[in-house]
């Protein structure tokens, strides 16, 4: 259990730290040994041990224990190895071997150098999400649009190691010409595009796909799975970069 949001701000002693961090290893058993058995363990005094719980907002020692031990059990289940379990639709599997995500997240561990994430339309709402989510990750990355300056690509292409791209059709003139920018210099391309055959999944290095049953509506009027469905094929492969990692 990561335990840095819940001390924030707290203001804990090195003791209280160490003491709170017992408590968390020991979660089924802090209750039997009481206040006093955790002041022993932790070679410290029962105060410091009720001073933590206050200091955590806690009104005392049970409270502090029955809250930790939610969130313990709540962290175990936060990260499901399997796709089925993480939630993760067979809409995403449909197209898409397994595989193909431990592949992409290999590609994110290696990378040293930036990660370039370009979309237009309502592609980039989601490019904008992965760019957040991938810097919470501590990758270095770059986001840009149409809109942005076609410098962003032309003026750091030696320093970006993989680009990043999410087009629906597949076709999107301004990220084929992106694409095409980067075809002779040792970028990998990855993609999130629709299931049909489309010029971006072929020039990408790892395409992944994602059903879209209203590919007529240009102006993404209708209701359509295909944002989620990048969606959650995006936090699969966060999933499957967290498990190689180790974490």
């Amino acid at each position: 259990m990561q335990l840095d949001k819940l001390i924030a701000g707290k203001r804990l002693t090195e003791t209280e730290v160490g003491v709170l961090r017992y408590i968390v290893a020991h979660i089924e058993t802090v209750l039997d040994i009481g206040v006093r058995g955790v002041a022993q363990e932790n070679f410290t005094s029962t105060s410091t041990v009720m001073r933590l719980a206050h200091k955590l907002g806690f009104r005392g020692f049970v409270e502090m224990q029955f809250k930790l031990s939610a969130m313990v059990a709540a962290q175990a289940n936060a990260a499901p190895e399997d796709w089925v379990s993480l939630g993760v639709t067979p809409m995403v599997m449909q197209y898409n071997q397994p595989a193909l995500f431990d592949t992409i997240a290999q590609e994110l561990m290696a990378c040293q150098r930036f990660i370039f994430i370009y979309a237009a339309g309502f592609s980039g709402i989601i490019a904008e999400y992965m760019y957040k989510k991938l810097l919470n990750l501590g990758k270095r990355c770059l986001l840009a649009t149409p809109s942005d300056s076609a410098g962003i690509l032309d003026n750091n292409l030696e320093d970006i190691g993989i680009m990043l791209t999410v087009s629906r059709s597949g076709e999107t003139h301004s990220v084929l010409d992106k694409v095409m920018m980067v075809q002779d210099q040792p970028i990998t391309v990855i993609s999130f595009t629709n299931e049909a055959a489309n010029r971006l999944s072929n020039l990408a290095d790892h395409a992944v796909k994602i059903a879209d049953h209203n590919k007529l509506d240009e102006y993404n009027q209708h209701a359509n799975a295909f944002f989620p469905g990048t969606l959650a094929a995006f936090e699969y492969l966060i999933q499957r970069y967290e498990v190689l990692q180790g974490r």
